[in-house]
């Protein structure tokens, strides 16, 4: 079960091997759980192969270096350090210490001398005076860290865990992709890190995402290159300041962004930070970061919980729309499907429909197949203009998606001329153009 956060009791995770910046699993097995106040962090011994084995921890100190970094993104202090080897343990504590006083880890800090400091001192332990040779640099030893930005220990171990391991960090940071997220979000309020302003995005188009608020409600561009670079940074650190020297002009309404990630959390407020992770164990009484988040890339809709007023209007659309049929036309590629494959789908987003225009069904909606054409119009990847389905040209003809927009792309859409203003809000809002 090598790679996976296995918890022995509460606030344990052990057996847990890291992920490298490009992805790779390092050959080094760590364990993370609450000593006190403080984390103890656990990096197993190396070992040699033995009777037909495999050599074990093949790669400690890469493991160490890493794991030392994450901590220094984390600002974390290291109060002590000991060999925590089985022989180890039977010295008396003062002689089993790596370290001369607490480390303060930060993106100033020289992580090579640490870690080569640790390993030195590591091999002093036990060794008997005057022993040749320069000992054993790669036992087992346990770092004990304050973390202060993640809380209680007792409640953070898997949250350091995700930070230290980046299991769960498969997020798709291509523009297309963040221009899919960011159009999820579309008349969606979203609230900056520290929680004193909303953002409401009103538009993404193939560069840039509009977004309102209260000081600006007609809105104002921002780059979808910045929001691609936050996302490739936290994918890549697993945290991330939230500062204009950090994510740039936009910084709030960034964060606010990467927020809606799955398994985000707040840490600390001087400056704040998010964090991102797969967390196996958390407190109850934490809003921000999910235990069960899902791997998987992003590519369209984070599930959100609906609401029973929108089940109710979703059930309204659909009858307006299907009209007492059990199979009717896509409104999109023209093919008559069962009413089980159709999808009642907004024109304009129903976040930001008026009262009035919520109301105008069904012209505020058309009946959508779950074969491509739904996914297509919601993400902009296809709209409608002049009563012709449109296609963008960002999608290259040769792969699947461009393949289905080739099909339909030109075909007569039926009912446009009642639903004109609302293809054409979305055309001008979420169409790819």
């Amino acid at each position: 079960m090598h790679g996976a956060c296995r918890p022995r009791r509460s606030g344990i995770v052990r057996g847990v091997r890291p992920l490298s910046d490009d992805g790779t699993k390092v050959d080094a097995e760590f364990a993370v759980e609450p000593e006190g106040d403080l984390l103890s962090v656990v990096l197993e011994s190396r070992g040699g192969a033995s009777q037909g084995s495999e050599p074990r921890n093949s790669e400690y100190n890469i493991a160490l270096e890493l794991l030392l970094r994450r901590l220094a993104q984390l600002r974390a202090i290291v109060v002590d350090a000991l060999v925590d080897s089985a022989r180890a343990r039977e010295l008396p504590y003062r002689e089993r210490r790596i370290v001369a006083e607490p480390i303060n880890l930060d993106s100033h800090t020289d992580l090579s001398r640490v870690r080569a400091e640790l390993g030195k001192a590591a091999a002093a332990v036990g060794r008997p005076p005057g022993a040749s040779g320069e000992g054993n640099r790669t036992k087992r030893i346990k770092l004990l860290v304050d973390v202060p930005s993640l809380g209680q220990a007792k409640h953070s171990a898997a949250a350091l865990v995700a930070v230290l391991a980046r299991e769960s960090l498969a997020l798709d940071v291509s523009p297309t992709a963040v221009g899919g997220f960011l159009r999820e979000l579309i008349g969606i309020p979203i609230t900056t890190v520290s929680g004193s302003r909303i953002n409401t995005i009103l538009a993404v188009d193939s560069r840039d995402v509009v977004v309102s608020t209260t000081r600006t409600a007609g809105g104002h561009a921002v780059p979808i290159g910045d929001v691609v670079a936050a996302m490739e940074l936290i994918k890549q650190n697993g945290v991330v300041d939230v500062t204009v020297d950090t994510l740039g002009y936009r910084s709030a309404f960034i964060g606010a962004v990467l927020l809606q990630l799955p398994g985000a959390r707040i840490l600390g407020s001087a400056p704040a930070r998010i964090m991102i992770g797969n967390v196996t164990e958390s407190d109850p009484s934490d809003k921000g970061i999910s235990s069960d988040v899902d791997s998987a890339p992003f590519q369209r809709a984070l599930d959100r919980p609906a609401t029973t007023r929108q089940r109710r209007e979703q059930q309204r659309l659909r009858f307006a729309l299907l009209r007492g049929r059990d199979q009717a036309p896509c409104a999109l590629c023209g093919e008559t499907y069962p009413a089980r494959f159709l999808r009642a789908a907004h024109i304009k987003k129903r976040a930001v429909a008026a009262d009035d225009e919520a109301r105008d069904i069904p012209r505020i909606a058309m009946l959508a197949c779950v074969f491509g054409c739904d996914a297509l119009f919601e993400d902009g990847y296809v709209g409608v203009e002049n009563g012709a389905v449109i296609g963008t040209a960002m999608v290259d003809l040769q792969t699947a998606i461009g393949r289905h927009i080739g099909k339909i792309r030109g075909r007569a859409v039926d009912g446009y001329e009642d639903a004109a203003v609302y293809f054409d809000w979305h055309r001008t809002h979420v169409f790819m153009s």
